[in-house]
């Protein structure tokens, strides 16, 4: 099996947070523009903000919380030249469910669905992890 495949999940995750970029910064540039905040708000970011503009912001930082599991995992996974069919099918599994999360959170925002995508993440990263270590070990 091409190792490098684990990549694409990869790629694919990275892609979602360049998009999440782009929409914060529009965002944010709408904001300013129709005189919602000040620009001054950027320099503490502190103040009242419309919902959509925090829920932006939101959906970014999240990007830099639990896939960092998921980058650290595929790393460890090519530095150890252990790509497996499993990882590939995990690698996606996370990254699908990811899309999902982030397409609820930037359109509903509905917290109980919100919740649910956010632990069937957890698990996918939790099994993932136990089964690499098991397989390392």
């Amino acid at each position: 099996m091409e190792k490098t495949l684990i990549l694409y999940p990869a790629i694919s995750m990275m892609t979602l947070t360049l998009f999440i970029y782009v929409k914060n910064y529009l965002d944010n540039r709408k904001a300013v523009l129709n005189k919602s905040i000040k620009f001054s708000y950027f320099k503490t970011y502190k103040g009242e903000v419309p919902d959509y503009m925090t829920v932006s912001r939101q959906t970014l930082k999240n990007q830099f919380e639990l896939p960092i599991f998921f980058y650290f995992l595929i790393s460890i996974i090519l530095a150890f030249d252990k790509v497996s069919q499993l990882d590939i099918i995990f690698a996606w599994l996370f990254s699908a469910s990811r899309y999902l999360h982030c397409y609820i959170r930037l359109s509903s925002n509905y917290v109980p669905y919100r919740g649910k995508i956010f632990q069937l993440n957890m698990l996918i990263l939790i099994v993932w992890w136990i089964v690499f270590l098991y397989n390392i070990l």
